[in-house]
Order: C-alpha cells, then structure tokens, then sequence
C-alpha cells in the first residue's frame, strides 16, 4: 500500500509540473489545486479520484468561455482524454474549472502556493474558499470536507464568514453548520 501511495504522489508532482508547464506556455494565465485534492493540503489524506484545477484563461475572440487551448495542447503532449470527459495526465484524471463569477474569481485570486515536497510548492486555493465552494455545490461528501476544513490548524473562521456573507452563502451555511453540529 505504501509503495502504492508514493508511485501516486509522484504522478500528482508530475501532474503539477504539466500545469505549471501550460502556465508557462500561457495556455492558462492562472491556476490553482481545487477541490479534494486542494483540501489535501490543509487536511488528513482520504480518497480522491480526480484533480481539479481552477484556471483562469486568456481572453479569446468570443464570450464563450472555450476549454479547447487546454485540449489542443495536452493532445499534443500526448494525452489522451477517458470517457468520461477528463484528460488522464501521469495517471491522473484532471479536471478544468474555468472562474466563472465572483467567487472563483475571488478564490483563484486569493490562492496561494503551498509546500508539496522540498523544492516544489502548488499553487492552491485556501482552505475558506474551499469550504465556501462546497457550501455552494452541497453535496454529502462536500459537507464530509467542510467538517474537515473547519478542524485544519489555519482555517481562518472570521475570513470564512466574510466570504459567506459576501456570496449570500448565510442560509445554506446554517443547514450545514447544524448538520455538522448535530454529528
């Protein structure tokens, strides 16, 4: 299990070096760990089967927001995409969330880079930005990793209420924190 657990994180670095490689090639302008592999670096490990990345693109020609710069240039580093819709990079499936409104926005911009391994740092979104995301989509396993948000050593709870506050959050933050208090 544990050489199981090393041969993944090394895929995970080698995922992190191709997306900072898209940033450097500008087919990104930004980018930062969202998600459950994001909430990894503020909580205690537990299984994921994708990575998320918010990114922000470059402006094209249209108000689309169009994901085909990001296709075109892993196909043509070789990767392939699974059936169901995520690009396989180093064993990995990855996903790309485009910023789409205010809050994105504000978590893509407020991210920061985090230790992954001696000499390498990812850019990932904080860990109230993360539990604010969650709140917005819901779902069980989001509520599960808002639970373990709330518990990490530098989640900070005045900035998490602010941003509750902010995006109109309040309501379905007192469903959850009474489901979680009632645990």
């Amino acid at each position: 299990m544990a050489r199981y657990v090393c041969a993944m994180l090394l895929k995970m670095k080698e995922v992190f070096q191709v997306i900072e490689s898209m940033k450097r090639a500008a087919v990104i302008e930004d980018y930062a760990v969202a998600g459950a592999v994001g909430a990894l670096f503020y909580v205690e490990p537990f299984s994921t089967a994708d990575i998320d990345f918010l990114v922000r693109l470059p402006l094209s020609n249209g108000l689309l927001v169009s994901l085909e710069p990001i296709h075109s240039w892993l196909l043509s580093k070789g990767y392939r995409m699974d059936s169901g819709g995520s690009f396989i990079v180093e064993k990995w499936p990855i996903q790309f969330l485009p910023v789409t409104d205010e809050l994105s926005s504000e978590a893509l911009r407020e991210a920061r880079y985090l230790p992954f391994e001696p000499g390498m740092d990812v850019r990932v979104i904080r860990a109230e930005h993360l539990a604010a995301e969650a709140l917005r989509i819901g779902r069980s396993k989001d509520k599960q990793r808002i639970s373990m948000l709330l518990l990490a050593d530098d989640f900070d709870a005045d900035l998490f209420a602010g941003i509750v506050k902010r995006f109109s959050l309040e309501e379905k933050w007192k469903k959850v924190e009474a489901e979680i208090e009632a645990e």
